[in-house]
């Protein structure tokens, strides 16, 4: 599934996505802009046709195999999906007040090099998950990991909340909604 979009003019319009179905591993609607797009690539296959259970039949379990890639942006962002150019910066580790009391600084690490492909603004995620129907609404178990493709990158620019190890780290969703 593909979906892009873009708009210009004299009162452009913005759209927005995220989460669920559209861009697991993110938070819902978390994706905003003029323009943008989002991927997904899913398998899906029957685990249990049906279950015979005391209180009558319910549905089947699938399961799910997916991958997602998009990113959206304004064009006074400067928004760029991907990057290859090695640059060289000081990550963000956290803030603190400055001389004066009530100023906010930011505390800086040591210069870090990040070359190599990465997905500069946009964002990508794969996993796995189950989906049942449960009183009568579609329900979906995922289990997704995000990433940009570049560790480096991602030590950089989530320097303030834990780097890489910390964006990548696979997270439990639950969320309820049909399938597209």
């Amino acid at each position: 599934r593909f979906k892009g979009f873009k708009s210009w003019g004299a009162n452009p319009d913005f759209s927005y996505f995220g989460g669920n179905s559209e861009m697991r591993g993110y938070e819902y609607l978390s994706f905003i802009g003029q323009q943008g797009f989002f991927a997904n690539a899913e398998l899906r296959f029957p685990l249990i046709e049906a279950m015979l259970t005391p209180v009558g039949v319910l549905g089947g379990i699938r399961g799910t195999i997916f991958g997602n890639i998009g990113g959206a942006g304004f064009p006074q962002q400067n928004y760029k999906f991907s990057s290859k150019d090695t640059i060289t910066e000081q990550p963000i580790l956290g803030f603190q007040y400055g001389e004066d009391g009530t100023t906010i600084v930011p505390v800086y690490g040591d210069p870090l090099t990040v070359s190599g492909f990465r997905l500069q603004d946009g964002r990508a995620s794969y996993g796995f998950g189950l989906e049942s129907f449960l009183l009568g609404f579609p329900i979906h178990v995922d289990y997704v990991w995000r990433t940009t493709f570049n560790k480096q990158w991602e030590d950089l620019v989530f320097s303030t909340t834990g780097g890489s190890e910390e964006f990548r780290k696979g997270k439990f969703h639950f969320w309820i909604g049909y399938d597209f």
